[in-house]
């Protein structure tokens, strides 16, 4: 008769905590989803759309554009500097990008030089909610590293 209790309040302990996961997971999914931008006033900002913003040709034409275009700083190169910057910025509803900043950084001089050759960047394939353009976050690691 005990173990019967012991397994029925088992079950119920489970199935409590598997509701819980749940209702967490989709609390927290709904916070991370959306963030307000502050600078763009209103206006929302996703970090995740249904259809996420691409550049036109695709992720291998960006890195492309972006490696043809991005010069290496002499600075860093005397300094023997190499490493991953990671940046973000808004794709907003138009295409264009806003809000460029790095993420993690290596040296000031590698982290300008990305931001330097975002602000070139061409227009993107906004991202889409429901099937309107939204503004969406977009992050990018840019590896610097010399040949030697």
């Amino acid at each position: 008769m005990t173990n019967k209790m012991n397994k029925f309040s088992s079950s119920i302990k489970s199935l409590l905590a598997i509701q819980l996961t749940v209702v967490l997971f989709f609390a927290l999914s709904f916070n991370a989803y959306s963030q307000n931008a502050g600078t763009q006033g209103t206006e929302e900002v996703l970090v995740v759309a249904e259809e996420m913003p691409s550049f036109p040709g695709g992720q291998v034409a960006l890195m492309n554009y972006i490696y043809k275009n991005i010069r290496y700083p002499q600075e860093a190169v005397d300094k023997g500097l190499q490493g991953k910057v990671t940046v973000r910025f808004v794709v907003n509803k138009d295409g264009k990008i806003s809000q460029p900043s790095v993420v993690r950084g290596v040296d000031p001089s590698l982290d300008n030089a990305v931001l330097d050759v975002l602000k070139t960047l061409p227009k993107f394939i906004p991202g889409k909610q429901a099937g309107v353009p939204v503004n969406v976050w977009y992050a990018l690691p840019i590896s610097f590293k010399l040949q030697v």
